[in-house]
Parts: C-alpha cells; sequence; structure tokens
C-alpha cells in the first residue's frame, strides 16, 4: 500500500511536470504565432541615380490592401495608408503593422519634383514611342520590404513627358475605406506641381492638331 501511494504521488508529479511543459510550449507556439503577424518598421534611403547622393523631401505613399465581399464577389479595397518625407540624409521609414497586413508587401510610391516617380511594383521608362501621351513602363522585380536604396532618376525633358508620367505617379485609392479625402496626402500635394507643365503639354498637342 505504501508504494501504491509512493506511485500515486509520483504519477502526480509527472502529470504536473507534463502539464507544465506542455503550458510552456503552447505559449511559445503562441508568442511565434504573434511574431509571425507583427512586421517592423522599415528603412529606406532615397538617393539620387546619377549622382548617388542623398535626396531630401521625397515623399512616400504607402498602401496595405484587404479582400473583401463575398466568396466570388470578392473585390480588393484599401485597409491602411501610410506616408513619410525623406530627411537631409534621404532617409524615409514604413511604419510596421500587425495582422495579416503583417504578412503582405504593400505598395509604395516615392515622388520628388525634379525626378521621375518610383514605384515598387513598375518602372517608368519614358513616353511609348513617339506619342507623348503614352507611358512606357515595365514590372520591377526587385523590389521586397527591407532596408534599401530607391534610386530616384533625374527628369529629361527628352524621353519623358508630363502627361505619361502623370498616368504612372497617379494612385487609385478609394479613401472613404480608411477614412481620408485625400487632400491631406503630401504625396498628392506633390505630385500637384507637375500640373502646369502637363498642361503646357496638352496645349502643344492642340495646337499641332493631334
Amino acid at each position: 500500500m505504501a508504494n501504491q501511494g509512493f506511485l500515486g504521488r509520483n504519477r502526480k508529479g509527472i502529470g504536473r511536470i507534463f502539464l507544465s511543459k506542455r503550458g510552456v510550449f503552447a505559449l511559445l507556439l503562441i508568442f511565434s504565432l504573434l511574431f509571425l503577424f507583427i512586421s517592423t518598421p522599415t528603412t529606406f534611403r532615397v538617393l539620387d541615380a546619377k549622382t548617388k547622393q542623398p535626396i531630401e523631401g521625397a515623399v512616400a505613399l504607402v498602401e496595405w490592401t484587404s479582400t473583401g465581399g463575398l466568396p466570388g464577389l470578392s473585390h480588393t479595397k484599401t485597409a491602411k495608408l501610410a506616408e513619410d518625407v525623406s530627411n537631409s540624409n534621404g532617409k524615409l521609414t514604413i511604419p510596421g503593422t500587425w495582422g495579416r497586413l503583417a504578412l503582405q508587401t504593400p505598395h509604395i510610391k516615392v515622388y520628388k519634383p525634379g525626378y521621375v516617380g518610383w514605384d515598387s511594383r513598375s518602372i517608368y521608362l519614358g513616353y511609348l514611342g513617339n506619342d507623348i501621351r503614352v507611358d512606357h513602363s515595365k514590372k520591377r522585380t526587385d523590389f521586397s520590404m527591407k532596408n534599401q536604396n530607391i534610386f530616384l532618376e533625374p527628369w529629361d525633358e527628352k524621353k519623358h513627358s508630363y502627361i505619361s508620367h502623370g498616368h504612372f505617379i497617379s494612385v487609385i485609392i478609394d479613401f472613404r475605406d480608411v477614412g481620408s479625402t485625400g487632400s491631406e496626402l503630401k504625396y498628392f500635394k506633390a505630385i500637384h506641381y507637375e500640373i502646369p507643365y502637363k498642361r503646357h503639354e496638352w496645349n502643344i498637342i492642340d495646337l499641332q492638331g493631334k
């Protein structure tokens, strides 16, 4: 009987150890999952593509999206927006996020007057052929959400046009999804710089009767 009591107490002790190990494992699993669903801020450095010098005052617009609606009728909508402006060292920071958005690579656009706009998904090559109204671009394949340099190409009137560039730097966002009007965004205020030059190009096209 004494041995049975000893064995009984020993089984309880072993059970507590087992439960405590299982509890620790569960906590580790939870923290691991939380870590996977949290992204930290990312720092970029904006540089002149020719001089390799830092560019101050470049505006970055960052968009995260989510999918909503019923199966078969789903649609993509803006889930979160963020902005930052590069400092004297050319550095700008994209904030971290959490949940499903942390698993997503956001869409980033960077703009500074006097330079070609930068896009994390595509590259503006200029206007297509002899038609300044049509933009020529290609898919970007070298971007990932990690600390890296962003090179802005200086504006070249011989191969760039404000009309075609306007299509490239424009953003289609439903601001109602994020409670914004869009008018307060630094990015949109920055790209307004090109409006007079775009009008001038349209006037030339009208005069030429194209």
